[in-house]
């Protein structure tokens, strides 16, 4: 099996998403950053934009967010944004 990520995306109200992935795209201030498992940590500002959650056999998930932040361990993505909205 690949190698996952776990993923959570958090709002001040909800848990929009907490799983797995094989990478997930988001709209950094530098632009799109792609982060895969082992990625080297990272702690950023997200954009407004789209985040796309690639799933092992599934269809992406993808989320119109507002801004935030992110941060990037060896395998884990969280990210804190003021809203999202489901695409």
């Amino acid at each position: 099996m690949a190698d996952l990520l776990n993923v959570k995306v958090i709002t001040p109200k909800q848990v929009a998403y907490d799983g797995q992935a094989l990478a997930v795209t988001i709209p950094a201030e530098t632009g799109q950053m792609q982060v895969f498992k082992g990625h080297i940590p990272v702690l950023a500002r997200v954009t407004a934009g789209e985040v796309c959650i690639e799933k092992p056999g599934e269809a992406p998930v993808r989320f119109t967010v507002d801004e935030g932040f992110f941060r990037v361990t060896h395998d884990e993505v969280s990210l804190l944004i003021d809203s999202v909205e489901t695409l």
